[in-house]
Formats: structure tokens, sequence, C-alpha cells
């Protein structure tokens, strides 16, 4: 299939992007092939892309051996999937939404985030894609910097960096794009390491969520809040050799983690909402 006409079709769609679900279709050839040229694919990986609107990734990885799984939740997409890949051996096309589906089958993983549910997409695929050894995600420019900026500490700039590395990231301008969207984006490649298969790390995440509603106050108060008890907050504390007077954003993933063993084995574990 030539991919130039293909992605001259797709930029004739730019009146069916659906807004409500941040849809911009991408439709550069060149930047599409960078981008599914990063996951490296091979005929043993099982891929799968997020978001694959109106296929303009999805006509270059069509291209590889391995077998792939392109889903979307708007019924529009899918149906077009369906039908142009219809023929592709090596494509199968769900409607299905990302945050419910089992992502542990996966090792290569690519897609192009809405803004309105980036974060959430990334924190899910950080702990449910725990056969991933390859995740490549392009995202509004602004969202790069939260999650490797030191200065700007979060729950999940912490697990991003405890389960994978972070690569530089390509820029895209948002002229590739129809619509043309406001801002520019970037792609990065997560390239997941063994704590990805931490099975604590759903817990380790709660924990760090309920430490952070409070960021802004001490680490005493905070922990406090979490497990009800000022005083063994305190003693807890000590015990880590930790000042009380750090805020959360200053303590790095070593402390959450063995905050977490020692919650577990004082059995408070089950506080953490």
């Amino acid at each position: 299939m030539n991919k130039v006409q293909y992605l001259e079709k797709v930029k004739s769609y730019k009146f069916l992007a659906n807004k409500s679900l941040g849809q911009n279709f991408l439709v550069n050839p060149d930047v599409c092939e960078a981008i599914v040229n990063k996951l490296e694919l091979s005929e043993k990986d099982n891929a799968l892309e997020i978001g694959a609107g109106f296929g303009s990734l999805s006509i270059f990885l069509a291209d590889h051996p391995s077998k792939t799984t392109l889903i979307d939740v708007d019924e529009k997409a899918v149906n077009y999937l369906s039908k142009e890949f219809e023929n592709s051996k090596n494509i199968r096309v769900l409607r299905q939404n990302i945050l419910k589906m089992d992502v542990s089958c996966f090792d290569k993983i690519v897609g192009n985030l809405p803004y309105y549910i980036t974060s959430e997409i990334i924190e899910y695929l950080l702990l449910n894609a725990t056969n991933a050894s390859k995740i490549v995600l392009m995202t509004q420019k602004e969202v790069y910097p939260k999650l490797t900026n030191k200065g700007d500490v979060s729950p999940l700039s912490l697990l991003l960096n405890y389960v994978s590395d972070i690569s530089s990231p390509m820029s895209v301008s948002r002229n590739n794009f129809v619509p043309i969207p406001h801002v520019d984006s970037v792609v990065f490649t997560l390239t997941p390491n063994q704590n990805i298969k931490n099975e604590d790390n759903k817990k380790l995440f709660r924990l760090m969520k309920s430490i952070f509603l409070h960021r802004r106050k001490t680490i005493l108060n905070c922990l406090s809040s979490t497990i009800g008890d000022k005083q063994e907050a305190s003693n807890l504390l000590k015990e880590l050799n930790v000042s009380e007077l750090k805020r959360p954003e200053q303590l790095d993933i070593n402390f959450y983690l063995n905050l977490l063993k020692l919650l577990k084995s004082k059995d408070f574990i089950s506080k953490i909402r």
C-alpha cells in the first residue's frame, strides 16, 4: 500500500477528528516511519498501537512481520481500520479502552496520546505492561519535562524513572497534524527494566500518590494523614533516618521503597487508599 497516498487520504478526513477524544491525525510519512522504527520490531514481537485513529502509524506497522493489535475507542476509526487492514494477516483491530485492557502480553507499545488522558495512560502502562521491552509515546511537548525534570518531582515521574529509562525527545511540529493542534509534540522511548516486574509497584504508586496529596506539607504531616497516626509516623521516619521536615518531592524513590517495606512489616499497608 502506497503510504504517501494513504496519508493524503487520512489528511482529507480531518473533519472526522473527534475533539472530545483529542484526535489529531499525523500525516507526515517521514515522522510516522521514524516513530515506528523506534520500536525496533522483529517477527517475535507482539505489538500494540494505542489510539490508532485512521491508521497513520498503522500503515507502517503493517509492513513489519510482528503481530500487531490496533485499538481505538472511536467506532468510526475502528470501522475504518478494520476495512483498510482486513487483508493484513498480522493486524488485529479492536474497539478498546487502553485503561481497561490487559496489556501484559505486549512487548512493544506505541501511541499518540491525547493530552487529557496522557498521565493516566502512562501510569497504566508502567503498572501493567510488565513484559514490555519498549514503549514509544507521542505527547504534547509540555509533558516530557514533567517526566524528567528533577525540580518537578511527582509520583508518576518517580515511578517512571524507577521502572524504565527514558530517551531524549524527538520534536514533532504541530504542522505535521490535521487538524493542526495548538501545540507541538514530542516522541520519546521508554525502555523498561526489571523493576517493572516488581509485584509491589501498584502499592508503591498508591503510597506515593497518598503522600503527595499534600506535597507542600512536611513528610511528617503527609505520612500522618496517610496512616492516621502522627506519633507512629514520627517513629517510622526516625527508623528510616529521615528528617520530619523534608517535603515529599525532596525524597527519592529509595525512601518510598523503604517506607513501603516498613509499612508492610508493621501492618500499616491496609491504611493506604
